[in-house]
């Protein structure tokens, strides 16, 4: 907002500036504009790269397990959304995805709620999150929409007429899929779901992996969860790690 503010200003000082010097309105409408648009441009990305610099700093701490310090870390960037729209919802939706992937599902939906409402990656987990409390009406229609931020991802379809199937609504489900494979035909996770709900077959999701399991990682396979396990023991080399599910 404060970025907002200041280039509302310096471009009011400049259309005074050029109606002041020439004594036309229209004299001042030229300058006025451009250096709002442009003060405003600067000051964003100003603030996008000091969140950009916050981000890499907290997922460094989350590789290395530290993942109270990296939440808190975030946390501080609610300091930069007085500065830029959009800002807190983006570090609410990384707060609710880290609660999320560990099963504090109570804060994860406190922190997801408050996301921008076409990320499509928060309101899925904010609807797994319905399907989970059994609120499968509300699950599936949150879905619905969050199609205009998640239809160019397969993943989202995957999810979505996953909800809807488990929900206990098969031919919602049906449609999800067949209106999915026009928009990606080429999509064999999205053909193997069709097929198994088609033909009344137990779909497996590691078609989607190892994406699915941001949104249900207590489906992750055993082998899965060994490597990670691995990959945590050898962080200190250089492994890689998300904070892991709370068991």
């Amino acid at each position: 907002m404060y970025n907002l503010l200041i280039a509302l200003a310096a471009g009011s000082a400049a259309f005074m500036g050029g109606w002041l010097f020439v004594n036309t309105v229209v004299s001042g409408i030229i300058p006025g504009t451009l250096v709002l648009f442009i003060t405003y441009f600067m000051l964003a990305r100003r603030t996008g790269r000091k969140l950009q610099a916050l981000m890499e700093q907290a997922m460094a701490e989350f590789q290395a397990q530290r993942v109270e310090k990296g939440r808190k870390m975030i946390e501080s960037g609610f300091a930069l959304g007085r500065w830029q729209f959009m800002v807190s919802g983006q570090l609410h939706a990384q707060l609710g995805a880290i609660a999320y992937m560990q099963r504090d599902f109570k804060s994860a939906r406190t922190h997801l709620s408050k996301s921008w409402g076409r990320n499509w990656h928060a309101q899925a987990m904010l609807s797994c999150i319905d399907h989970r409390e059994k609120k499968h009406s509300d699950a599936i229609e949150r879905m619905g929409k969050a199609k205009g931020g998640g239809k160019k991802d397969p993943l989202y379809w995957g999810l979505y007429a996953f909800l809807a199937k488990e929900g206990g609504d098969s031919t919602r489900a049906l449609q999800v899929l067949g209106e999915a494979l026009k928009k990606h035909e080429n999509s064999d996770a999205l053909k193997t779901q069709d097929y198994a709900y088609r033909n009344k077959k137990k779909f497996k999701p590691k078609a989607f992996a190892p994406t699915w399991y941001q949104f249900f990682p207590e489906q992750m396979p055993r082998s899965m969860q060994m490597a990670y396990g691995q990959a945590q023991q050898g962080q200190r080399r250089g492994g890689y790690s998300f904070p892991h599910p709370r068991r």
